[in-house]
């Protein structure tokens, strides 16, 4: 299993456990006032621009955006050193048709997060082969917020068997 297939593999898990589950605020561009509410999209790498979305989205936001940030290997495994970046948009309240600008979008982002910490920890494997270090997972929050989105993160480590070369050529034969 390569490095993408690892996040790939991520990238499914979390569409299938955390993403199907949660519904937050879709960016409207032309009026504040209006909003939607999506579940999260996710992504590998980062947010693509709005000429590279998939077809039928419009908004890149709000997502989990899954990359790795190092990687190490051994006789017997390699560790994979994942980070999902978190990304909501809330800029206020809405109740009927009043709209109050405020602070408290990070909420959103913190629920977001919570709901991936549960999956990570209530899931030891993920994909086929690949197993979470528990005791690895930490997350937080960005210090600069660009109001009205917010972005946190979340970065665990998974280990994945090292296969022996005989393995690896019988595959192919």
């Amino acid at each position: 299993m390569s490095t993408v297939a690892v996040l790939d593999a991520v990238k499914e898990f979390l569409e299938e456990k955390v993403a199907n589950t949660i519904k937050l605020q879709k960016a409207n561009d032309n009026n504040v006032y209006s909003y939607e509410l999506v579940n999260p999209a996710v992504h590998l790498g980062w947010v693509p621009p709005k000429g590279f979305l998939p077809q039928g989205m419009e908004s890149g936001i709000p997502c989990l955006i899954v990359g790795i940030d190092d990687a190490s290997k051994d006789i017997e495994k390699r560790d994979f050193n994942i980070r999902i970046s978190a990304a909501t948009f809330s800029p206020g309240l809405h109740k009927q048709d009043r709209y109050t600008p405020d602070f408290h979008g990070y909420q959103d982002l913190l629920n977001l997060i919570d709901r991936t910490l549960e999956c990570l920890e209530k899931y030891a494997l993920i994909g086929q082969r690949v197993s979470i270090k528990e005791d690895s997972i930490r997350w937080g929050m960005y210090e600069d917020q660009p109001y009205p989105y917010w972005y946190g993160w979340i970065t665990f480590t998974v280990s994945r068997p090292v296969l022996p070369p005989v393995e690896i050529v019988q595959k192919y034969l």
